[in-house]
């Protein structure tokens, strides 16, 4: 199943360490704070992830051709 735009971008946030591992080391914390985040950036940041849910969305249908979900 390919990801979703905000799957994308709590992946990239984590991978950045905007929340280093340090501070925090429980998942679901990081996935709030991650959502908090991206409730409050504009449709124009948003837009940058939708476009890549998309690609991932078009890649998966290339590779999977009869995928179902």
């Amino acid at each position: 199943r390919p990801p979703n735009s905000f799957i994308l971008f709590r992946s990239d946030f984590l991978k950045r360490d905007v929340i280093p591992a340090s501070v925090e080391k429980h998942q679901q914390t990081l996935s709030r704070v991650a959502g908090e985040v991206w409730n409050l950036m504009p449709p124009e940041e948003k837009k940058t992830w939708y476009d890549k849910a998309a690609e991932a969305v078009k890649s998966h249908a290339l590779k999977y051709p009869n995928y179902k979900f």
